[in-house]
């Protein structure tokens, strides 16, 4: 059944409480054949309280809780995911093609005009900042990927979803925190290393340097402890930088089941079905 279907609002409706508003959220959850939908019951911007509303008839009280659970976690996950990856996804990177192109120009003839250790430098920033490009380009993926099917649900094409559905998602929101931190690193890494190209006085560098490149190069030669407090705030465990992709993802999702379960436990006191 879809999620603004009458039956469903009228049920809804059911536990609203004066000048309160009633918001499902598209998707049902399915358990022993029964669907089950969120309710969240709002008075201006905030969230008053949230019903689990089936209509499929009365089932039992733990059916409707482990309904919840579920509905919960897929609501969680993409709160994080519409707000965190799409904020991500939408991050202006001409700063970064703009170094890149700028970067490989120098490089075309570079045997002409830098020793070998300045080469090295100019190599290890293109390298960087490729990285960062192509995570971009992952993270975009993600976000579109995960954006399009969410809005199936809003369009009715999809109904109900599934456990996979979920684990899907959390492998979603745990690979945009994977690719957060790697971008992270890789630009705090790169700092002393633009720093040191800002400073060149090469002049075959220099022909290369428009102001726009010059603007970029200082915001990429500074703010070293800004973004280690960043990196530090987003390292759950000492070996955060020794870990595999998987074990990241692994860690990512650790925290938010984390959260998830604080989450869970506050809003079954603001149930009002089951009570």
């Amino acid at each position: 059944m879809k999620y603004n279907d009458p039956l469903i609002e009228k049920k809804g409706k059911k536990y609203k409480k004066f000048f309160e508003t009633c918001d499902v959220n598209p998707g049902s959850y399915l358990i022993n054949g029964n669907e089950y939908f969120m309710v969240n019951y709002e008075k201006g911007k905030q969230t008053k309280g949230i019903a689990i509303i089936s209509p499929n008839g009365e089932a039992s009280k733990n059916d409707y809780l482990k309904a919840f659970d579920a509905l919960l976690e897929r609501a969680e996950l993409g709160t994080l995911i519409f707000t965190h990856g799409g904020e991500r996804a939408n991050i202006n990177m001409n700063s970064f093609t703009a170094i890149k192109d700028f970067l490989s120009e120098v490089l075309k003839n570079s045997n002409e005009y830098l020793d070998q250790e300045t080469k090295e430098v100019f190599e290890y920033c293109l390298e960087s900042t490729n990285n960062i490009l192509e995570l971009q380009k992952r993270l975009i993926d993600i976000y579109n990927d995960y954006y399009n099917k969410e809005m199936k649900y809003f369009e009715g094409e999809l109904e109900s979803f599934t456990r996979k559905d979920i684990d899907e998602a959390a492998n979603c929101l745990g690979e945009i925190g994977y690719i957060q931190y790697q971008q992270l690193v890789a630009n705090y890494e790169s700092i002393p290393k633009f720093k040191y190209i800002k400073e060149l006085s090469n002049p075959e560098v220099k022909k290369h340097i428009n102001s726009t490149v010059k603007r970029y190069l200082d915001e990429f030669s500074i703010n070293a402890n800004k973004q280690r407090k960043v990196i530090e705030d987003l390292t759950y465990q000492p070996n955060m930088a020794e870990l595999t992709k998987e074990e990241h993802i692994e860690v990512e999702k650790r925290v938010f089941y984390e959260s998830l379960s604080k989450v869970n436990a506050s809003l079954r006191k603001e149930l009002r079905h089951p009570s």
